[in-house]
């Protein structure tokens, strides 16, 4: 028995900038006017890194129910640096992230042990933080109490 989700966007594009829609819900990616877009949106990358802070923010929520974890509140700093000439061209550079910062806060009355463990849970099964790993982007993550 097959339990896989599959999801599917659709999108329509004007020049640089991409109208998205997911289900009922619309987005725009798009680039700054120096590249050629509108600027009506983030781009793909800072896209990939809401994304990011956004399934984090799920998982931690749903494993934080499974340990009976007092997660009170969360937000995320999260920076990614890539060279842009691999986009550019150049074969030997990659064209993608080669290292993201995530700095989590966490409003809990929790121990740092236990926020360790929920960092480690939420690392181990965010989908697209184990993706992000999984391409070599070099991750380094610090989870600090509120």
């Amino acid at each position: 028995m097959e339990n896989k989700m599959k999801l599917m966007v659709n999108a329509k594009t004007e020049g640089i900038t991409v109208t998205a829609r997911a289900g009922k819900h619309e987005f725009i990616i798009d680039e700054g006017k120096h590249m050629g877009g509108q600027d009506l949106g983030p781009n793909p990358l800072q896209a990939v890194l809401g994304a990011l802070a956004a399934c984090e923010n799920v998982t931690a929520r749903f494993v934080a129910r499974e340990m009976n974890f007092d997660l009170q509140d969360l937000s995320f700093k999260i920076k990614g640096q890539f060279d842009p000439r691999g986009f550019m061209g150049d074969p030997t550079v990659r064209p993608y992230f080669e290292t993201i910062s995530v700095e989590a806060t966490i409003a809990t009355s929790e121990s740092e042990d236990r926020v360790k463990e929920l960092q480690e849970k939420v690392e181990a099964r965010c989908p697209v933080y184990t993706m992000l790993k999984a391409a070599g982007v070099e991750l380094t993550d610090e989870w600090v109490k509120a």
